[in-house]
């Protein structure tokens, strides 16, 4: 898949006879033509998007926070922490060469605002994840200055809402019916793109504590699984080869194939109904959805989330309802979260969130505010039930997010918010648990504007201090 999305950026970036020395150095020459299709450019945008959200990092996420277990070579010492600035320099190279410079070209020379809208979003997407990866990182001078200076954590942020808020502007112009077969993700859906915007404002929002926002802009998100921004719709709309696939599937038939493993994991515990970590529970079953998420190389179905077609979650349906439900009862009160929540346990009794084995168990019935009392079936250590609501829905997010990043970035902000009902992830070597992701070493050695010594694995990023 890399290597696929690779060959796509690059030839985007050929085509438009950009040059980069380092990805902050972007070199015009006025007097050749950059007259080339925005849909393509788009489309490489989106493929280099994907790889920051669902590639390398977002597994390695994944072993710092119990979804997966890293066994051999690369992914056995990263585990344990053991990780390189090298790791990094595809993700940035994704961002800066495959993301800004493209979009850098559309808003520019395109007129066509459902192209423009769609990259804005894209764009937002990049930035604000690499944001909540790396807290401090360039942004606002690159394209302006050779060499570009960092931005705080919080003011990429506040650029990523900026240009939502710009996407959304734009997209609103277009016809709810125009369609665009170049957007790999959403078919060029102009109404799903903008719920897609506002899920993401909300998600930032959220990163950085402005709970009434996150709320207002998830009432205003992604409200079906089908505007859901989704990858690998393999062997449908963009072509049936492999490396159309889902992430998963590629690397467990790969050459990584023994290297990583969802056995053994919190996560799998924290589903097994035979477990004392269970999260099992009178109204809740979770035995498919624990079936589903079964990553490994022995263990490949189609029915599962390492099939070649199952997709890959970016923005989702199941993300917007879970901050409804956080920020809404931060904000409104227990009875919103409360609400919030069961429509989120409604939708996935429905049955067509996941699908896992079907002849397990499947339940998720409703909650009742005396669930979270003291001695209830979600309260049994008897904490507050403002707590216990709370402890509820994060864990559910934690589960629901299952190959995104979100856990990543939720787990870092409520150790910090509410450490008290985080959830007891193992700590998989030493004493601490990552905080951040490492600067990338292209850019340690190609900016002077690099932070030195760049801020270690354990050092929290601003946000979360």
């Amino acid at each position: 898949m890399k290597i696929y999305i690779k060959k796509i950026i690059c030839l985007t970036l050929l085509l438009s006879l950009f040059g980069c020395d380092q990805y902050l150095d972007i070199n015009e020459d006025p007097n050749v033509s950059t007259d080339v299709p925005a849909e393509l450019l788009l489309k490489g945008m989106e493929l280099a998007d994907v790889q920051i959200q669902s590639g390398h990092l977002m597994r390695i996420s994944q072993f710092w926070t119990g979804q997966m277990r890293g066994v051999d070579n690369l992914y056995g010492r990263i585990n344990n922490y053991i990780i390189s600035p090298e790791d990094s320099n595809d993700v940035w190279a994704f961002m800066y060469h495959g993301i800004m410079t493209q979009n850098d070209v559309i808003q520019k020379n395109s007129e066509d605002e459902l192209v423009k809208g769609i990259a804005n979003i894209v764009e937002a997407h990049g930035i604000g994840t690499m944001a909540s990866m790396f807290g401090d990182i360039p942004y606002s001078k690159v394209g302006v200055e050779t060499k570009a200076a960092f931005d705080s954590q919080i003011e990429v942020f506040q650029a990523a809402q900026v240009l939502l808020t710009s996407a959304i502007t734009q997209l609103s112009s277009v016809s709810p019916s125009r369609k665009l077969s170049n957007d790999v993700l959403l078919g060029g859906n102009p109404v799903a793109w903008i719920q897609v915007a506002n899920t993401l404002k909300a998600r930032y929002y959220l990163m950085t504590r402005q709970y009434p926002e996150a709320y207002q802009s998830a009432l205003l998100g992604v409200t079906s699984k089908v505007n859901s921004l989704r990858y690998a719709a393999a062997f449908t709309g963009y072509g049936s080869t492999m490396e159309n696939s889902n992430l998963y599937n590629l690397i467990l038939t790969g050459s990584r194939s023994g290297d990583l493993t969802s056995t053994g994991s919190f996560t799998q515990d924290l589903l097994d109904v035979s477990k004392v970590s269970s999260r099992n529970n009178n109204k809740t079953n979770e035995s498919r959805r624990r079936d589903f998420l079964i990553l490994d190389q022995a263990g490949i179905k189609s029915n599962r989330f390492s099939a070649a077609n199952a997709l890959m979650p970016l923005v989702s349906y199941e993300e917007n309802l879970l901050i409804l439900a956080e920020t809404g009862f931060r904000t409104v009160g227990f009875n919103e979260g409360v609400l919030r929540l069961n429509a989120l346990r409604s939708y996935l009794v429905s049955g067509n969130v996941f699908a896992g084995d079907p002849t397990l168990s499947l339940k998720y019935d409703a909650y009742v505010s005396t669930d979270f009392d003291a001695g209830g079936i979600e309260n049994k250590d008897n904490i507050s039930s403002n707590k216990a609501l709370l402890r509820e829905i994060m864990e559910e997010k934690y589960v629901s997010c299952f190959g995104t990043l979100v856990p990543f970035d939720d787990f870092r902000r409520i150790r910090s918010t509410d450490n008290d009902i985080a959830m007891p992830i193992p700590i998989n070597s030493g004493s601490s648990y990552p905080e951040r992701f490492l600067i990338s070493q292209d850019e340690i050695n190609g900016n002077e504007f690099a932070p030195s010594p760049i801020p270690g694995l354990f050092v929290k990023t601003p946000v979360n201090e």
